[in-house]
């Protein structure tokens, strides 16, 4: 089957949804039965960004209403708020900046974030530029890869890449999978553990945040 190429120009995953259904011509009960949900699901992803009380929706319902409706499920991701709308959060200036430093050799970075590091005044980013000069082989080093917002993004972008759809589909990584700038099997077996748990936890049948750390929850 392939994707649909529709053009709504909606912003919101209700919206969008609703659009789809009317090409289509599909009623919730249509769409509920054609992606194997229940319409109740249906009825609360027309509800989402477009009216309140609307539940966060479970990645396993969005990928199974994609298929149905023929369109990318990343779309429907996008929209959902489990990967960041495009382009990417960072200025145009920094990713350019950011390849530049790549590029230097180990000396020039050294230097690059020792002026960092005498400039900026939180003292806990500092703590972080010095372990980054201490160890610069390791390419992890001063990064907490369990702050809670990198633990979401791992976890969401696994969810995209292996278009998840069951819990145990967690457990199914492979070790030379690229997660954001890193080597799945390169992570630390705690940050490993806590991304698996996040992503069992979205693609539970009755997934709610509340079920999350609080410092998980979108």
């Amino acid at each position: 089957m392939g994707h649909s190429l529709m053009t709504s120009k909606a912003n919101t995953l209700g919206q969008f949804i609703a659009d789809l259904m009317r090409k289509y011509e599909h009623t919730n009960r249509s769409l509920a039965a054609a992606a194997g949900v229940s319409e109740s699901a249906i009825r609360n992803l027309l509800r989402v960004g477009v009216r309140g009380g609307a539940k966060y929706p479970d990645a396993r319902t969005l990928t199974l209403v994609a298929k149905a409706l023929d369109v990318d499920a990343i779309r429907l991701f996008r929209l959902a708020g489990y990967i960041p709308p495009e382009p990417a959060a960072h200025s145009v200036r920094a990713d350019y900046l950011a390849e530049i430093f790549d590029e230097l050799p180990e000396e020039k970075q050294d230097a690059v974030l020792g002026v960092l590091e005498a400039m900026v005044e939180k003292s806990d980013r500092k703590a972080v530029i010095e372990k980054m000069r201490d160890d610069p082989k390791n390419p992890l080093a001063g990064i907490d890869l369990n702050f809670p917002k990198l633990a979401r993004l791992m976890a969401n972008q696994l969810i995209v890449q292996y278009q998840m759809t069951e819990p145990h589909e967690a457990n199914l990584i492979d070790p030379d999978t690229q997660v954001l700038h890193y080597k799945w099997k390169d992570l630390p077996a705690s940050t490993q553990e806590r991304v698996k748990a996040l992503i069992r936890h979205k693609l539970s049948l009755d997934y709610d945040p509340t079920m999350v750390d609080p410092e998980w929850r979108d």
